[in-house]
């Protein structure tokens, strides 16, 4: 199982406080928030950045793919651009 650090940017449907709510309250979210493994900010009324540590890509892809979660979010989120983030070292000298 695959674990990455991922960056998402949000489209949101509805507005940045509706969204905020939904994400906040779905699944251990909250959680995740409160211990830094997710961050997350408004990025435009309409976008938001979320950072997650330690996502399992292969449970991320299923969830994403599950049709309750689709029903969960189509009133607010339009879609999803998601990144794979990699820690930027500097050069050694």
């Amino acid at each position: 199982m695959p674990i990455s650090n991922v960056a998402a940017i949000v489209h949101i449907k509805s507005d940045y406080e509706s969204w905020e709510k939904l994400m906040l309250n779905h699944a251990d979210n909250q959680d995740l928030v409160d211990s830094g493994e997710i961050i997350y900010g408004k990025a435009s009324d309409n976008k938001a950045i979320l950072v997650r540590y330690n996502v399992d890509l292969e449970e991320m892809a299923a969830r994403a793919k599950n049709p309750e979660f689709q029903k969960i979010i189509e009133n607010d989120v339009e879609r999803h651009e998601f990144y794979i983030l990699e820690e930027l070292k500097p050069p050694s000298s």
